[in-house]
Parts: C-alpha cells; structure tokens; sequence
C-alpha cells in the first residue's frame, strides 16, 4: 500500500497546474511535510485509497476451501483403492481361467463370486491353439529373460537378474510354467499367458499355442522344434531378443539374420525396464491381432 507521506507528494503532482514548472528537486535530508492549510488533505487521500489485498486474502483460493480440498483428496485416494481392488480381481479370473473354471471366482475377502467373469482373450478363427497362448523363454543361465524373472519383467516392467531370483527362491524347485498376465483396461479384457522352458514336453496339440519366444541367438535353441528352419519359426510364433543396450553387436549378429524384435535394456537403469516390457506386450499384441485375422 501507498502510505501517507507518499500518497500526498503524488497528489500534490496530479494536482498542480500544467503551466507550472516542476519544482526543484528536494534534498533527501529534509523531511516532506503535507501542506498546512489544508486539514483535510490527509483525510482526502485516505479516501482515495484502495486496497488490493491484505496478507489473509493473498493466503485463500478463490471458489477453494479446505474441505474441498480434502474431499478431493480423498475421492483420488479410494479411486486408487477401487483399481487396485479390480486389478486383484482380474488376477484371480485369469487364475480361474488357467485352471479350468467356467463360472465364478475368488472375491477380494476370500469367498466365491458367482457373478459372471470378465471375457478372456480368445481368438477364433486362427490358427493359434484352444487354451491359453503359450511364451517360450530359454532355459539357459546365460540368458537374460529366464523362467524365473519372466513375470516380473512382464507384469511390473522390472528387470531383476535370474541369479538374484534363483537366489530369492531359496533352494525351492524351478516352476514347470509361471502364468503371466496383461490387462486391457479399455474393454476390461484379461488375457493370461503360459510361460515355459521346455520345449520337449510339448504335445503336438500344444504347439498350436505357441505365440511367442525369446529367443538366446544360437541356432540349437531350435532343435528338436517341429518347424523346418527358423524361418518358419518366427513366421508362426514371434520371436524377441533381449538385450542390454551397450552390448557389442557381435552379440546379436545371428539374431539381426531372423525376423526377431530386438528388445534393449539398461544394466543400471532400471526405471526404462518399464518401457521395454511395454514394448514386448505392443508386439506380441500386434502379433496376436494379425494370427486372429489369418
């Protein structure tokens, strides 16, 4: 605000006569004293004033209060509670899915739901086999996708080193498959995959659900497979190759002479494995979109 001292010496400005010639300009020193014969000059000025906001008003949002605020708050909170809710849900009828189930699933407190399951991804008129999509991962150490940290790079978008997760487990025996799934929030669709290691333990009927493979870059990964080379592989199961992004090329001079999809990732930075799993779904969801219109 304008005090009063100042107020006057910028009134007595406005108010003097064009003609007249500014004043001198006065010393710093001597103080500026508003003019005598007029007693209600103070009072004047303060009656032109007009504040703009005091130190409360520059404190509160306009059409805001704090319960406002808390109640949006708290709705954005129990929104993340329902999703994650409905994600847990989802999970549980993928599971029910693999296991054969036809009506009903786990609710959230343990109980049975008999409400009808959301759809599963099923593709009719392809040549991918009935049940669930099958992914190969090599059984090989050296490789960096494996049958132990598969479903948390899938699922969560986190590269964890096999060696770290056969760690983790403790001595327990290595899974004959872990499942893995993908939601699609759009249609609330849930599709569920099989994960393995063994090719040989496949019945013929089960390579018909085999959609993808990832893939070590030797040629003998592929014995034994009922394809004729792997040029018919990776035109009836799509191939990836997982790698970290300062690797030599040498590493990948075999699998740059396949139809593969060459998926990089960081030793270090763990926060990009996110994007890399993403990419991995973006494929094989292109993939299974063009084997169901075949």
């Amino acid at each position: 605000m304008i005090d009063a001292v100042n107020a006057t010496r910028a009134l007595s400005l406005l108010s003097r006569p064009d003609d007249l010639p500014l004043a001198p300009s006065r010393p710093a020193d001597i103080p500026f004293a508003p003019p005598s014969h007029d007693p209600s000059f103070v009072s004047t000025i303060r009656s032109l004033k007009r504040p703009l906001k005091d130190r409360e008003a520059l404190l509160e949002c306009r059409n805001r209060d704090f319960f406002s605020v808390l109640t949006a708050s708290t709705r954005r909170q129990e929104e993340r509670q329902r999703l994650d809710s409905q994600q847990r849900k989802d999970g549980l009828v993928a599971k029910s899915r693999i296991l054969g189930s036809d009506t009903g699933y786990a609710d959230d407190a343990g109980g049975y739901d008999a409400t009808p399951r959301p759809k599963m991804l099923h593709l009719k008129g392809s040549k991918v086999g009935e049940g669930v999509p099958i992914i190969l991962v090599p059984s090989a150490s050296q490789t960096l996708i494996t049958i132990y940290n598969v479903k948390e790079f899938l699922e969560d978008g986190v590269f964890v080193p096999s060696d770290v997760k056969v760690k983790q487990s403790a001595g327990e025996k290595k899974p004959e498959f872990v499942t893995v799934r993908k939601k699609f929030s759009r249609d609330q669709v849930v599709a569920a995959y099989e994960v393995r290691d063994k090719p040989s333990v496949l019945k013929p009927e089960d390579w018909d659900r085999v959609v993808a493979v990832f893939v070590l870059g030797n040629e003998w990964q592929f014995k034994d497979w009922p394809f004729k080379d792997h040029v018919e592989i990776f035109n009836k199961i799509i191939g990836f190759y997982v790698r970290f992004e300062d690797d030599s090329i040498e590493s990948a001079k075999m699998v740059k002479q396949w139809n593969v999809k060459i998926i990089s990732i960081s030793k270090n930075k763990r926060h990009q494995d996110r994007a890399a799993a993403l990419e991995v779904w973006n494929r094989l969801e292109e993939f299974m979109r063009s084997r169901s219109h075949t």
